[in-house]
């Protein structure tokens, strides 16, 4: 059962439940977090979306590119250094040699999920 943080939220115009301030529409992108060294970034195609920048750090280990979304991948990069031939063989895996912005080019609507390893 949700918790209200306001008296009157209808008043106030803003309702918080148990979880943090409620939001209209899915997961909006970004980092996932998860326990140990497996890492996921969530990019939204979605028109209704912002572009999400997500930093994949130096010494990662990109292991796929999981594809939930409409059209096709015309780039796939951290920083410069190409990822888009990771696709969960391990002969595909990418290590990235700098900190860098995820970036994904291509589709025109859907999601797509970058999975990383990453041990600090």
């Amino acid at each position: 059962m949700g918790f209200e943080n306001s008296v009157f939220p209808h008043t106030s115009g803003t309702a918080y439940n148990h979880y943090g301030q409620r939001d209209i529409g899915g997961y909006k992108g970004g980092e996932i977090n998860t326990v140990g060294a497996d890492k996921e970034v969530v990019v939204n195609f979605d028109g209704d979306s912002l572009p999400t920048k997500s930093k994949i750090p130096a010494g990662a280990i990109v292991t796929e590119i999981v594809d939930f979304y409409t059209g096709s991948i015309s780039a796939a990069t951290v920083g410069s250094q190409d990822i888009s031939a990771a696709n969960g063989a391990v002969a595909n895996y990418v290590t990235v040699s700098a900190l860098g912005d995820l970036t994904i080019a291509g589709p025109t609507a859907g999601t797509a999920v970058v999975k990383y390893t990453y041990i600090v």
